[in-house]
C-alpha cells in the first residue's frame, strides 16, 4: 500500500472515530449502537480484497480498541478475519449486483463480527451479554452496516482509488470505478 492510500485511510479513518464517538456511541437503540469501525474493516474487505483488507481491518481494529474497555486486540482479531473472508467472497469470480452485494454483505458480516467478538470476550474471560442483549446488539449493528455499506465502500474506493490492487478486485466482483 502507498503513502497516499495510507494519508487517506487517515482520513477516513478520523472521520469514522468523530462519527462513531461523537454521534454513534450517543445513539441507544435497545441498549445498543451501530458500529462503523466494523463497517469500515467489511468494506476494505470488499473493495481491496483479503490481503489489503486484513491489514486496514487490523488498523482499525487496533484504533476501536481505544475505545472499549476489552482486552487490547480483540477487535483487531475480529475484524481482520471479517475482512479477510468478506474479501475473498468479493473477490471470487461470478456475477453480482454491486449495490445488492454490499448491503448483504454488510449486513451478514456484521452479523458475523458481533457474533465472533462476543464468542471471543467469553473466550478471554470478559462477562457476556445475556442473550436477548446480544441479540439486539447483531440486529442495530447488523442493519445500520447495511444502511451505511454503499457510502462506507464509496469511502474505501476513494482510499484505494489509483491502487491496482484494489483495481484487479473491483474488476473481479464486477464493479466499476
Amino acid at each position: 500500500m502507498t503513502l497516499r492510500v495510507w494519508r487517506r485511510l487517515f482520513v477516513v479513518g478520523l472521520a469514522v472515530v468523530v462519527l462513531q464517538v461523537g454521534a454513534l456511541d450517543q445513539l441507544d437503540i435497545a441498549d445498543a449502537h451501530p458500529d462503523t469501525f466494523l463497517l469500515l474493516a467489511i468494506c476494505a474487505g470488499v473493495v481491496a480484497g483479503p490481503q489489503y483488507g486484513a491489514v486496514v481491518a487490523f488498523v482499525v481494529g487496533l484504533v476501536a480498541d481505544l475505545f472499549v474497555l476489552t482486552p487490547f486486540g480483540l477487535s483487531a482479531l475480529c475484524y481482520v478475519l471479517i475482512a479477510f473472508v468478506v474479501g475473498s467472497v468479493a473477490a471470487a469470480p461470478g456475477g453480482r449486483a454491486p449495490y445488492t452485494f454490499r448491503v448483504v454483505a454488510a449486513f451478514v458480516a456484521s452479523v458475523g463480527g458481533v457474533l465472533l467478538y462476543a464468542g471471543l470476550s467469553i473466550v478471554v474471560g470478559e462477562p457476556r451479554l445475556p442473550a436477548g442483549q446480544l441479540f439486539d446488539v447483531v440486529i442495530v449493528v447488523a442493519v445500520a452496516n447495511a444502511v451505511l455499506a454503499v457510502p462506507g465502500v464509496a469511502a474505501m474506493r476513494w482510499v484505494f482509488s489509483g491502487s491496482a490492487q484494489a483495481g484487479r478486485e473491483l474488476a473481479g466482483m464486477g464493479g466499476t470505478r
